[in-house]
């Protein structure tokens, strides 16, 4: 394999705040609750190295953790839509802010439209680029998909 080819992906659910995290879920379950708590019951969430700023994916609806309170409850920044009982995984959080430093990813873009997105190191400079085709490759190294003023779907970050 070439050495500059992606090795994992992710799905990438766009959000105007919370960075795409890191590919490879560590944890996955079933929550008992919703609204800003996740609670599991056989979850081990302070044994498995999950913390604040770690991501969780449910219902393709993103969510940042704010805090884990013991090993089977945490805290989210925004309420979970979906009702008790659903599914999620946690991936690794990939820093909360636009600056240097954090993970970029190229990106494929299955279902073509206009994305909008936050470029590595820019601050809070974002990018639209328009009308991106469909099944296209997009290498500009991105940290973030934003909601707003994204059309395009089925995006995977690539790493």
């Amino acid at each position: 394999m070439a050495q500059n080819q992606p090795v994992k992906a992710i799905d990438v659910i766009p959000s105007d705040s919370i960075n795409i995290p890191q590919p490879g879920s560590v944890v996955d379950g079933s929550s008992s609750t919703n609204g800003t708590t996740l609670t599991d019951a056989s979850a081990t969430f302070i044994a498995d190295s999950i913390s604040g700023g770690d991501v969780v994916y449910t219902n393709n609806e993103i969510h940042e953790i704010l805090s884990v309170d013991d090993e089977i409850t945490m805290t989210l920044k925004t309420a979970v839509a979906a009702p008790p009982g659903y599914p999620y995984k946690i991936y690794k959080g990939n820093g909360g802010d636009l600056t240097a430093g954090n993970d970029g990813y190229s990106l494929f873009v299955g279902t073509g439209g206009d994305l909008s997105v936050s470029p590595v190191g820019t601050g809070q400079d974002v990018v639209i680029l328009k009308n991106v085709a469909d099944n296209s490759y997009v290498p500009l190294q991105v940290q973030r998909v934003l909601s707003s003023n994204t059309t395009a779907s089925d995006i995977l970050a690539l790493e």
